[in-house]
């Protein structure tokens, strides 16, 4: 009995190494991949107010490089949060388009930022206004 436990550890440990190398070895690609990428710098202009702070709202422009974060208008927002203000807040839940939580105004155009995708082609500013 003492040897089937014997034999069944090493291929145990033996897969789990497997996995961790595959692992690294995804992890170490995604690092080269992401060393490689063009920077592509896009300016957001957030719709902002403090009422606390602020007599009136104001635009904040943020410039963030959209290569480094997920394709979608509320990745960049979450970037934004964690790299430049964790001042900024607005709404999102699900990140599917189900509940509607992350419904904002951009470009003149109502939508919600888990399903709307960065625009990639023009340089044109993405003006953001959160919604009550």
């Amino acid at each position: 009995m003492l040897s089937a436990l014997r034999s069944v550890r090493p291929a145990a440990s033996a897969a789990s190494r497997r996995f961790a190398s595959v692992a690294h070895a995804q992890t170490a690609a995604s690092e080269a991949e992401a060393a490689t990428k063009v920077p592509d710098f896009r300016t957001f202009a957030i719709y902002r107010y403090n009422p606390e702070t602020d007599k009136r709202p104001y635009m904040q422009k943020f410039e963030l490089d959209v290569s480094t974060c997920g394709p979608m208008i509320l990745d960049a927002l979450i970037a934004i949060k964690d790299r430049q203000d964790p001042s900024l807040v607005f709404r999102r839940s699900c990140r599917e388009g189900i509940c509607g939580s992350c419904a904002m105004n951009v470009d003149g155009k109502n939508c919600l930022a888990c399903l709307t995708p960065i625009k990639r082609g023009d340089r044109e500013n993405e003006a953001m206004r959160l919604m009550p």
